[in-house]
């Protein structure tokens, strides 16, 4: 049996990094094999040392992991955010890169200078940094051929856990027969799977702006696809210049990785909200807010007349935020990704048109 199976540790973070620290303790050709996948290599002509959940308090946190040449001038330090499933905290990898963050790993290793380098380790390929500074790099490149270390028992443990990369990585590598034919994945299996099969239908799309994630609930996991463009979008936040003159427009699919039916896109939720966005019970009770909710709603009634013109069956929506909900052909999941596709372009081109007659009245949106 794999061990990592028997103990129930694939996704535990803090045991694959201490795992992962014992191999890179143990070879230093297979740290540099792993460094590779970032353009890095360390110093064949000093030592390093590694350590995990290195303290810099507040308001910085804790890296998982800090390696380091050591007996070196001005030696490379790497630190590294290890991510199995999960995204990064609030602003979480901005806060590893920060100067503060820096000074206070030099002052606890000792040291007066050193050349800073961030990646970014992750499981999930549709996870990316928050920080520009961080290299994304991907379980898989634990993969590569002559990937081992010295330790017998260690290289044990290492097949074993190559294995069960392996049986993560090849369902997601063909995603739309992974879906289609069933094969047992887990949510964060799936959400890659969603993530690449609408990246790969938008790819040429490149005035919209897009990104995914997740959300939980009872009996849910969603996996979050949103669409939004410049234009959508205030120039100011409500911060700067109050609710009544912020406004941020995006379409939303939520997929249910956990239903049993979770392989088509059901519907497309239309959404004024403000910018930079806030739950609506955080904002109600704001100065501006009936203000807000009237241009929403002058910006929803434009809207669905527009959007009855092309799509007759989408549906007028009053709840919190929402303004428009457009079903999404179910047949089978190429038809419903090719109508989802077809669909939000129609979209586009109304709350383009919307926009453009609201600014005209000039009673709503201000940029």
């Amino acid at each position: 049996m794999n061990a990592f199976d028997a103990l129930n540790i694939f996704y535990r973070e803090d045991v694959i990094s201490d795992f992962l620290k014992n191999c890179f303790e143990d070879s230093r050709h297979f740290l540099n094999q792993f460094l590779k996948s970032a353009d890095l290599k360390m110093d064949k002509n000093y030592n390093y040392k590694v350590i995990n959940r290195l303290g810099l308090g507040k308001p910085i946190g804790t890296p998982d992991m800090v390696i380091y040449e050591t007996e070196k001038q001005v030696p490379k330090i790497i630190i590294i955010e290890n991510k199995l499933g999960t995204g990064e905290g609030i602003r979480q990898t901005l806060r590893y890169e920060s100067e503060l963050a820096q000074q206070r790993i030099l002052g606890k290793l000792n040291l007066e200078a050193a050349e800073f380098h961030f990646i970014f380790l992750t499981l999930d390929t549709t996870v990316l940094p928050g920080s520009s500074k961080f290299k994304s790099v991907h379980y898989s490149s634990f993969l590569n051929e002559g990937s081992s270390v010295n330790n017998a028992a260690l290289n044990r443990l290492l097949e074993d856990f190559k294995e069960k990369l392996n049986e993560f990585y090849i369902p997601v590598s063909d995603p739309v027969k992974a879906l289609t034919e069933g094969i047992p994945m887990d949510t964060v299996q799936q959400k890659i799977c969603w993530q690449n099969i609408l990246m790969e239908k938008f790819k040429d799309e490149t005035e919209l702006n897009i990104s995914w994630g997740e959300a939980g609930g009872a009996g849910r996991n969603n996996f979050i696809f949103l669409i939004s463009k410049p234009n959508w979008k205030s120039d100011e936040s409500f911060e700067e210049t109050g609710l009544d003159n912020t406004f941020y427009i995006h379409v939303d699919t939520y997929i249910n990785l956990l239903s049993e039916n979770g392989n088509t896109v059901k519907d497309i939720g239309i959404r004024y909200e403000t910018n930079p966005y806030k739950p609506h019970n955080q904002i109600k009770d704001l100065p501006g807010y009936d203000k807000f909710i009237e241009n929403k709603n002058n910006f929803a009634a434009v809207l669905n007349r527009k959007l009855q013109q092309v799509i007759p069956d989408a549906t007028q929506k009053r709840t919190s935020l929402l303004t428009a909900a457009v079903p999404v052909n179910q047949n089978s999941l190429e038809e419903s990704v090719d109508d989802y596709y077809e669909k939000v372009k129609l979209i586009e081109t109304v709350i383009d048109e919307t926009i453009s007659e609201i600014k005209k009245n000039t009673y709503c949106i201000k940029h």
